[in-house]
């Protein structure tokens, strides 16, 4: 008897929105990269790599819920309603930054009320607790919102993920942890951080659910994220999640990874969940056909302006004539 799975069941627009969302941040990502080189902008930590398990744990939500993401969540913000205008402000540092009005390097500390996201903290792990005491006021105050908190296995060797999980397992809270496993803590590998890999193998020990999956796998982590929210609404406590992902990029703008890398690791990593498996693809199953090799779905970037303009809009638009010699790359 054939058998049918969740993901199978998706429509063919959730997972082309789910893919929109990783384009944008993907070309964010990249024309920040670019910033940079050319001294325009000042910092970027990448979230390259990361983009599947992030627009998949945060499109389980609903606009009454909150996000607590760590300072690599590009993705999630843009799920949340960021728009990449209000990212351009606060690259720029403009007063009109919705952020931080530009006190705040990009992506490292900021918050947004309007859309339920915490304030982001670049002190590892110290937003864990914080998550936990979100989930608890709801909880105390009889809501029905369920709150996302997202690190990476770096932060799980601090204390303040023990107090954190363990406090909302204690208390059965609505909360959902997951964890963007890249393997890496800045330059230190997973092997000497932990003797066990596996991060979900924990949350047995704080007696709550706890999930291993591939974070490249889209609709796989959109399934068990989805679940765990429910889990969450339904008053079963908090869930922990593990997703193995790649860091295709440096830990920021300011690091060289190839002083602790090799390169076969590099080339034998996946580029990107943007185009794992083709599960976006046009009318196919969302494991089977490759999609198609669109501008719009590829998250190519326009070519910028080689002027010294830091005009936010102006930065994301095409002009006619520049190449990538021109720009030095």
């Amino acid at each position: 008897m054939a058998t049918t799975t969740r993901s199978d069941q998706r429509t063919k627009e959730e997972y082309l929105q789910l893919h929109r969302w990783m384009c944008i941040a993907k070309a964010l990502d990249d024309r920040m990269h670019i910033l940079v080189k050319q001294g325009r902008a000042p910092f970027v930590g990448s979230s390259r790599g990361h983009e599947g398990i992030q627009v998949a744990s945060t499109a389980a939500l609903t606009a009454e819920d909150w996000l607590v993401p760590h300072y690599r969540g590009l993705a999630n913000a843009i799920v949340r309603g960021l728009t990449m205008k209000e990212w351009m402000l606060a690259v720029f540092a403009k007063a009109n930054d919705p952020l931080s009005a530009g006190r705040n390097i990009p992506g490292g500390c900021y918050s947004y009320r309007k859309l339920l996201i915490a304030p982001v903290s670049q002190v590892v792990a110290s937003w864990i607790p914080k998550a936990a005491g979100i989930a608890y006021a709801a909880k105390l105050k009889g809501e029905n919102a369920v709150t996302l908190c997202t690190f990476g296995d770096g932060a799980t060797s601090q204390g303040e993920f023990h107090e954190g999980v363990n406090f909302a397992a204690v208390h059965k809270l609505p909360i959902v942890f997951v964890c963007e496993n890249n393997s890496y803590a800045i330059s230190v590998p997973i092997r000497l951080q932990m003797a066990n890999p596996n991060v979900a193998d924990r949350a047995a020990g704080y007696g709550i659910a706890g999930i291993t999956v591939d974070g490249t796998d889209v609709p796989a982590c959109f399934d068990v994220c989805l679940e765990a929210v429910a889990r969450a609404r339904r008053g079963e406590g908090p869930t922990l999640i593990d997703a193995k992902i790649w860091r295709i990029n440096s830990h920021t703008s300011e690091d060289n990874q190839l002083k602790y890398r090799t390169k076969e690791e590099l080339e034998g990593m996946i580029p990107s969940p943007v185009i794992r498996n083709g599960w976006s693809s046009e009318g196919g199953s969302p494991r089977t056909r490759r999609p198609r090799s669109r501008r719009g779905a590829t998250g190519r970037l326009p070519r910028l302006r080689t002027g010294p303009s830091n005009n936010p809009i102006r930065c994301l638009k095409t002009p006619s004539k520049t190449s990538s010699r021109d720009l030095g790359l």
